[in-house]
């Protein structure tokens, strides 16, 4: 079929499940969510409550992070619509994300002010307000250097949600042929920022970190993690135009076990042995970005999956809230069992790796899951409806040519499959 065809078949033709409902509510993809989430916590179960054996296999979780990257990029392509306003759009953004993210700042800052060194309190102060500000990304110093190490992400969500608007308008217009060669170009680019870091800051088994902030900020910044988001985005609208994957869901986890197999074979190598220096992204995005396309198509082609029954939803609903606490838990629970009061000890000094820190792993587990239960159903979800009604309200228009859903059920989508902001 040639090119003209397939694009005209793909305007005539809306994506649709069997049943003939919209085809936007893709529920693996909250399920999904949760699994991505959970491999952070264990990459960070590597440092504070570290287990005999396991860190160079957990520490591949923190690929979590590209994963919502690259899931952000597709859920918020996926359901746009044309004709969206910018206004409202970054309304809907300020209301999935900020309130919990208020939350996740000013808990942990709270529980380590009474135990900030002379001096330091203020500094603290001014790198919480960078959090709930969504600044932290771009002030190399404070990236990793917060009360809540993970809330960098978020500053860079902020700046993916302002150049979407006017991103997406011009990509799911493109065609198949030029998505596919966006695809590409960006994993190159992907590639050349890595490259040029380990150029410019060659890989150190010992690395002092001091005066190093181009290579803090050329892997952690919003311009060195774009490109992940814009892979997802490129990823929906081929989706959306017509493009099927020929990898179904077994064939994609497979490739991407594959590719985390071939990290682990490498973990002895010096450009693998800090994140900084890590190519974990650059291997993990295109693979998450193939996984996060099967499990779109199987949802859309009305296949069963476990990630779409009720306990995995609802943890996939949990899971922003999962991501910004687990860390707060499992740094309250490891400085009690460790005797030490500040993150930057447990990196300086690593603590030793011990299977009596399963249980307290397994606390921590359930403690956050917990918290993030009743946050979601009591705090989140009703700020977040709260907001939306205020400031976030999608106007009524036709759905671009690819997509039909009416704006309800595009609330709804956007709402539940929205990524891990």
């Amino acid at each position: 079929m040639s090119s003209s065809a397939q694009k005209r078949e793909s305007s005539s033709a809306p994506l649709r499940t069997p049943d003939g409902g919209p085809a936007s509510r893709l529920h693996s993809l909250t399920g999904l969510r949760w699994i991505a989430a959970l491999a952070v916590f264990f990459s960070h179960v590597s440092t504070l409550l570290p287990l005999p054996g396991t860190k160079t296999v957990f520490v591949l979780g923190s690929s979590g992070v590209t994963f919502f990257f690259v899931l952000s990029g597709f859920v918020l392509t996926w359901t746009y619509m044309a004709g969206d306003r910018t206004g409202p759009f970054y309304g809907r953004r300020f209301a999935r994300i900020w309130p919990m993210l208020a939350i996740g700042v000013l808990i942990p800052l709270f529980l380590q002010l009474p135990d900030a060194m002379p001096g330091q309190s203020d500094t603290l102060l001014l790198m919480a307000l960078s959090a709930v500000l969504l600044y932290q990304a771009w002030v190399p110093s404070y990236i990793l250097g917060s009360t809540n190490p993970v809330t960098w992400s978020l500053a860079c969500e902020a700046f993916f949600y302002a150049i979407f608007p006017f991103v997406a308008k011009y990509t799911v217009r493109r065609s198949l042929r030029w998505l596919g060669g966006a695809a590409v170009a960006l994993v190159l680019v992907g590639w050349g920022i890595k490259l040029w870091l380990w150029d410019a800051y060659p890989p150190s088994p010992r690395p002092a970190f001091t005066g190093v902030d181009g290579l803090i900020f050329g892997t952690y910044s919003p311009i060195a993690r774009v490109w992940e988001f814009l892979l997802g985005m490129v990823a929906a609208a081929a989706v959306r135009k017509g493009w099927r994957s020929p990898l179904g869901v077994k064939s994609a986890t497979a490739l991407l076990a594959a590719g985390f197999f071939v990290l682990w074979l490498l973990r002895a190598e010096t450009w693998r042995q800090y994140v900084a220096y890590d190519a974990l992204s650059q291997v993990s995005a295109p693979l998450y970005a193939l996984l996060v396309v099967a499990v779109a198509q199987r949802d859309l082609a009305g296949g069963a999956s476990w990630l779409k029954t009720k306990p995995m939803v609802a943890l996939g609903e949990w899971s922003y809230a999962f991501y910004l606490l687990h860390f707060t838990v499992l740094f309250e629970i490891s400085s009690a069992v460790f005797d030490r009061k500040s993150i930057i000890e447990f990196y300086m000094r690593p603590a030793e790796a011990s299977w009596s820190n399963a249980g307290w792993a397994a606390l921590a587990l359930a403690v956050t899951i917990v918290a993030c239960a009743l946050l979601y159903q009591f705090f989140e979800r009703p700020s977040e409806r709260w907001l939306r009604a205020r400031i976030g309200r999608r106007a009524t228009h036709a759905a671009t040519p690819g997509i039909q859903a009416t704006s309800t059920e595009r609330h709804r989508s956007e709402s539940s499959s929205a990524s891990m902001e």
